[in-house]
């Protein structure tokens, strides 16, 4: 439950009155662990979930410290920092004269990476430059940038036999928006191709739906996903690398996020999540690697978010390949060790959600099937999945039926309340949303009594989804006394369920153990 620590302490007492907790014996310590229930440290602004400070931490250790978990989320989007941009040669004309001028240019371009301290060169890209007003027919410019290629690739540009490692040529291209920009992006690729280049840079202007997010990834900045997947799929054919101007500092990144996590983890956060927005495949692997080095002791979790997808070497997977994209991205995290995963929706404000309601729902992105084959994935790779983006009560119960690790559930729990506090500035807020103890509770009886379905194959397990189902109707028809009456009776069949799936258990073990 997402919260600032002004409704900490109710979120604690409801999870010492979910069935669970009542259903354990005596002898049973109720360990945050065992309880269940985390408070998540965030503070819900207009635009989504942010950071809290050191007074919203304070508050929330001391209502849940050796009572409930404490998560936090450092940030949706990593704090974006990319390296100086590579040196650009600008050739108006293919003349001898322009090509000699081009070729004196990248020699002191390379220089300073040649004669370097140690006398080990370090690799470089010089982007060739063929503005747009430049009276060059295509096939001159190929011959024109292969002659360049030659230069360099041969060592004529340092003085040496051959170019060291990593020195090579390549092609800026100025990029339009939509079509326009696609057929000049194509061109660039071609004209690379032909001449032996291995590298084309896209240089353009931000869209509009990119510059309301900041930035996206990669080329995202400036084609939409139906426009990229093209393009990289034509680059991989051409052999040529294709990338945006601007090149993420990922080691400086990742240590941004480190500062965020540890002092997380510093406040008493048990579990600290941490966004790879608007980071490509290649970028979150090396972001996650250091992170997950750094933290090997504690749970620091990345987050996918849906409404983002994936940007990978070669294509975009988005809306309909969005569980390819999915599990690629579990797959790259669980590499470097990663054991938790959060999957949520980064775009509060837009309306859309996790989950779709029928297959033709277009405001949500994942089915059930498509949750489960997640699930199943993430799995088989020992990583444990938290869910999240617009869930409701009817989505909580279904999510302990697929027995999943953890759901985080905070307008349908939660009330309106006036602005107060660090939120008056947002301009955006006409409300802020304040967890319940009765919604709360009512999710996680909800949650559990999924599990026990999925567990109790019997007349219980029937009566738990009996029970249940009628409760929810109740929810959709805000029928205030059957959902008091009906969330009782739920919690009570939750706590005889408990007990006999506990019960079932210790004797399957005193099997295996006689």
């Amino acid at each position: 439950m997402s919260d600032e620590g002004s409704a900490a302490g109710e979120i604690r007492d409801a999870a010492f009155e979910s069935p669970k907790v009542c259903a354990l014996p005596k002898s049973v310590r109720r360990t945050p662990l065992v309880v269940g229930i985390a408070v998540d440290a965030e503070r819900l602004g207009g635009i989504g979930e942010l950071a809290v400070g050191p007074e919203e931490y304070a508050d929330i250790w001391l209502a849940c410290v050796d009572r409930v978990l404490i998560t936090t989320n450092i940030g949706t989007r990593v704090n974006v920092r990319v390296y100086r941009r590579e040196p650009r040669i600008l050739l108006r004309t293919d003349s001898t004269n322009a090509l000699k001028r081009a070729e004196r240019e990248i020699t002191e371009a390379f220089r300073p990476f040649v004669n370097t301290p140690d006398r080990q060169p370090r690799p470089l890209t010089v982007l060739i430059d063929i503005p747009r007003f430049a009276r060059i027919t295509n096939p001159r410019k190929v011959a024109a940038l292969a002659h360049l290629a030659s230069f360099v690739a041969s060592g004529k540009a340092v003085g040496m036999r051959r170019a060291p490692k990593g020195q090579v040529l390549g092609l800026v291209a100025w990029v339009g928006r939509g079509i326009t920009g696609r057929d000049t992006s194509m061109t660039a690729i071609d004209l690379a191709c032909r001449a032996g280049l291995g590298v084309v840079v896209l240089d353009g202007v931000k869209r509009k739906v990119a510059d309301q997010a900041v930035s996206l990834a990669g080329l995202l900045d400036y084609f939409p996903p139906g426009i990229v997947g093209p393009l990289l799929r034509e680059a991989n054919q051409a052999n040529v690398h294709l990338r945006a101007a601007n090149l993420p500092d990922a080691d400086t990144i990742a240590r941004s996020i480190w500062v965020g996590l540890n002092t997380a983890r510093a406040m008493g956060a048990d579990l600290g999540k941490y966004g790879c927005f608007p980071l490509t495949r290649p970028e979150i692997d090396n972001v996650v690697q250091q992170v997950q080095q750094w933290l090997c002791g504690w749970s620091a979790a990345p987050v996918f978010f849906v409404d983002q997808g994936l940007l990978r070497e070669g294509a975009v997977d988005v809306e309909r390949d969005l569980p390819r994209g999915i599990q690629i991205w579990l797959k790259t995290v669980a590499a470097h060790g990663v054991r938790v995963v959060l999957i949520d929706t980064i775009d509060k404000a837009s309306g859309r959600r996790l989950l779709k309601t029928s297959p033709g729902d277009t405001k949500g992105y994942l089915g059930w099937r498509q949750i489960k084959r997640i699930e199943e994935y993430a799995r088989d790779l020992k990583m444990k999945v938290l869910w999240a983006g617009g869930l409701g009560m009817r989505d909580a119960f279904e999510m302990g039926k697929l027995e999943v690790f953890g759901i985080y559930v905070t307008s349908a729990a939660a009330t309106t309340v006036p602005v107060g506090g660090s939120y008056v500035c947002d301009p955006a807020l006409a409300g802020v949303k304040k967890p319940t103890r009765e919604g709360v509770l009512r999710t996680k009886i909800l949650l559990e009594a999924g599990f026990l379905v999925s567990k109790l194959k019997d007349v219980a397990g029937r009566d738990l989804e009996r029970v249940a189902g009628a409760l929810l109707s109740a929810l959709d028809q805000a029928d205030s006394v059957s959902i008091t009456s009906l969330t009782a009776e739920l919690a009570s069949k939750c706590v005889a369920g408990w007990r006999a799936y506990w019960d079932v258990k210790l004797k399957s073990r005193s099997r295996i153990t006689g």
